[in-house]
């Protein structure tokens, strides 16, 4: 009877420090898995379905279109239909052009971006600068990662990314008013050698420009 208690303690003592050890592994994967994930995003490009979902869970609005991006801090997001509106970072600027409404805005991207939920996956930095990293799980064919803000002064209070094979294939962008955004990418490329002209914009002839540079 003393033998087995006394083999029974440390088989009990290791396995609770595997399971703790196993955690902590954990912990610290989850954010080297969303660098390691948004480090793909580096040169890329790929179309994407947006869906607008309220708070009582309906479909507001769904758009699609075309992305282009190279880190840190260059986008073009092009969207095509239902309307056709183009929104395009050249890392100093951010214009956006309202075809319809003949519109154009301009701002400096560090007055413009600096809370918004597109740069999560603009910066380069390591995320757990800015966010508390949290495992969500499988659920249907991808793996989610939960976003936190550290910084509770922003245009959302979560963020989600669904991981498939290391890569970024879906998003989720959840408001302070219930209101989530989700975002599907589709037929993407990585490596990609941009043309510059990408992430330039110049106004085309006609159009009212409102706003100021950086």
């Amino acid at each position: 009877m003393k033998i087995t208690k006394l083999l029974k303690t440390p088989n009990v003592y290791w396995l609770i420090l595997f399971t703790t050890l196993a955690f902590q592994a954990s912990a610290q994967t989850s954010a080297e898995r969303v660098n390691k994930a948004l480090k793909s995003l580096d040169s890329i490009t790929a179309d994407f379905k947006q869906t607008v979902i309220s708070d009582e869970q309906k479909v507001v609005q769904q758009s699609m279109g075309t992305v282009a991006i190279q880190r840190p801090r260059k986008f073009s997001w092009i969207y095509k239909d239902p309307y056709e509106q183009q929104i395009v970072a050249d890392g100093k600027e951010l214009w956006v052009y309202d075809v319809d409404l003949e519109q154009v805005t301009v701002k400096p991207m560090s007055s413009s971006l600096a809370s918004a939920p597109i740069m999560v996956l603009m910066d380069n930095q390591d995320v757990a600068t800015e966010f508390i990293v949290n495992d969500i799980g499988q659920r249907k064919y991808l793996f989610w990662i939960e976003l936190e803000p550290k910084n509770k002064d922003t245009e959302y209070n979560r963020v989600y990314l669904g991981l498939e094979n290391e890569q970024i294939k879906a998003m989720e962008l959840r408001d302070n008013f219930g209101q989530s955004t989700r975002i599907v990418f589709e037929n993407m490329r990585r490596d990609v050698i941009h043309d510059p002209d990408t992430f330039k914009f110049v106004p085309p002839k006609g159009v009212d420009v409102f706003g100021t540079g950086g």
